[in-house]
């Protein structure tokens, strides 16, 4: 039986949208603390030139910065690809999205050589644009039930078998380039039928992931939700590996958030206050540096703040 993997690339990608300027701030300050340096090798993935300032902070705490370019045209979400056509010398790519920020090490819950996800989150899309899409794809098979996190739509938790949630995706590094060059074709076919997605456009990414893994017949091994933490969760749950504060969801969780940016630990577990206590350190490292750097410094508002929406 093979040994497990043991060093990991984590990996963001940025565009030159100042909300990842601020986000990316605190993901690299929560992955320096809580990720061993020995199992976890760093990577930020920009896409066009990122400011100086920023350039040299990340610089300045050894993190890595490799240039790259729009993967999808039409599908920004896409970009998160990028890490997995490199090589990086390690067992397994992992590539989060910038508004996930670590408070433990993860390295325990990455015992597998399969392709990783979380499950997804609110039943998105619906499984009716799924049928269509598997209809119209020329893939083999059709719908195969799972589960997601909470209801959708629809009213229920059901969704397509691979639907996940494209917060961290893990690939082993001997399959990497495979699967990112089969994940981009799927992308630009959806891209090229969007009128199949409907409303749900914002979704390329996750949905061509789950064509991605029909076409390699293969279901993804879903990771534990505590590695992919939304506000919804926090009174439902007792550990957290990472928190994903997107601005999507902080605007439905006002109460969670004091005025200095940290969030408000009532009501949880005591797993989850120490949870939130670490994050609360990093922000204020986080705020504190970002007061110091133009880029950042008059787009706080855009920063774990419930008042403002993308």
């Amino acid at each position: 039986m093979p040994l497990p993997p043991s060093r990991f690339t984590i990996a963001c990608v940025i565009d030159e949208n100042p909300r990842f300027y601020v986000e990316l701030v605190l993901w690299v300050i929560c992955a320096r603390r809580c990720l061993p340096p020995d199992r976890f090798q760093t990577v930020v993935y920009s896409v066009g030139v990122e400011p100086v300032d920023i350039g040299s902070w990340l610089h300045a705490n050894g993190i890595e910065v490799r240039r790259t370019k729009t993967v999808v045209e039409g599908a920004p979400r896409c970009n998160k690809l990028a890490p997995f056509f490199d090589d990086h010398s390690t067992d397994c790519t992992i590539v989060c999205d910038v508004d996930l920020f670590f408070v433990g090490d993860l390295s325990d819950l990455l015992c597998s050589w399969r392709f990783r996800a979380p499950p997804n989150n609110h039943s998105v899309p619906p499984r009716r644009i799924f049928n269509s899409l598997l209809a119209a794809s020329g893939l083999e098979g059709g719908y195969r039930p799972g589960v997601a996190l909470f209801r959708g739509e629809e009213g229920i938790r059901e969704t397509h078998i691979n639907n996940i949630s494209s917060g961290v995706v893990v690939a082993p590094a001997a399959r990497s380039g495979e699967f990112a060059r089969l994940w981009k074709k799927r992308a630009i076919w959806l891209v090229e039928h969007s009128h199949l997605l409907e409303s749900w456009t914002f979704h390329v990414n996750q949905v061509s992931f789950a064509l991605t893994m029909e076409e390699l017949r293969e279901d993804v091994e879903l990771l534990p939700p505590q590695v992919n933490t939304i506000l919804h969760l926090l009174s439902e749950i007792a550990t957290v590996r990472a928190f994903h504060l997107t601005t999507g969801h902080i605007p439905q969780f006002p109460q969670r958030f004091n005025p200095d940016k940290t969030l408000n630990p009532d009501g949880v577990a005591p797993g989850v206050v120490e949870a939130i206590k670490r994050l609360n350190e990093c922000i204020g490292e986080a705020v504190a540096t970002m007061v110091q750097m133009p880029s950042t410094r008059d787009h706080l508002d855009k920063f774990l703040n419930p008042q403002w929406r993308r």
